[in-house]
């Protein structure tokens, strides 16, 4: 069972994601957004925790689900994704790991999920959600653990706004 819940319109999940480059550094994995319909949207690969599922399992289940792979995961950021227009608010355990060649992966395209790889020198012309992760996936090292409030995960049109302290 999924950690999610709607009441009274609102709605709460918790997902794993993960940042997956090649050795050179030069592409990255994404999969497309099925909640934009009106263009090509993409977001990290991963998906929702289960409950009693801490978020290190659940990257290792849903890459072995959706690619086949098992790699060594690595968390790299915290992400508070929030869409006020639409209720919407999702917590986001980042992942970054790397893969010897997407030709490892079992299929590109599963009839669910659409994966794309992309250049990561062109990362800047390409729709990823949310704008975060374009700085997370053009870093070459990741140390630490980052956390960023993103309020553009959905929306198409708003502006990123930016949390004061």
């Amino acid at each position: 069972m999924d950690i999610k819940f709607e009441q009274d319109g609102f709605k709460f999940n918790v997902r794993s994601s993960c940042i997956i480059k090649d050795k050179s550094h030069k592409n990255v994995l994404l999969t497309n957004m099925r909640a934009i319909t009106d263009h090509e949207a993409f977001l990290l690969p991963g998906g929702r925790l289960e409950v009693l599922e801490n978020s290190l399992e659940a990257i290792y289940r849903e890459m072995q689900e959706e690619l086949g792979i098992t790699l060594d995961y690595k968390l790299i950021s915290i992400e508070e994704n929030i869409v006020k227009d639409t209720q919407f608010h999702m917590i986001e355990f980042v992942f970054y790991a790397e893969i010897d060649s997407f030709d490892l992966i079992r299929s590109l395209d599963d009839g669910w999920d659409k994966f794309k790889i992309v250049e990561i020198k062109d990362i800047e012309n390409v729709d990823v959600r949310p704008r975060t992760m374009k700085k997370l996936i053009q870093q070459e090292e990741y140390i630490g653990i980052t956390h960023n409030v993103n309020y553009d995960w959905a929306s198409c049109n708003e502006e990123e706004r930016k949390i004061k302290k």
